[in-house]
């Protein structure tokens, strides 16, 4: 699999922008520990993690996720509903 430099500058500005954002939550939620915080807490550090874990394929092509599109979608829909859930908390 041979992925373009357009290919590594965007998903490397992705996991950028992930991990501000999940450094905001985070900040957040250890000042205002509540549940309602903890559900946007985990469904931001599923998507940080799940950026983490991706990041490698860029580097070197023995590293091979072995989900497809499906299993990336449902990774998202799980952050999602814990977002979700931590919205409509209360």
């Amino acid at each position: 699999m041979h992925v373009t430099f357009l290919e590594v500058i965007v998903r490397i500005g992705l996991v950028v922008a992930t991990t501000f954002l999940f450094s905001i939550v985070s900040l957040t939620y250890y000042r205002i520990r509540s549940r309602k915080m903890l559900f946007i807490f985990t469904g931001f550090a599923i998507f940080f993690v799940h950026a983490l874990i991706t990041l490698p394929e860029l580097i070197s092509d023995d590293y091979i996720m072995t989900l497809d599109e499906n299993g990336h979608l449902l990774i998202h829909l799980i952050a999602l509903v814990f977002i979700l859930l931590g919205i409509l908390k209360d």
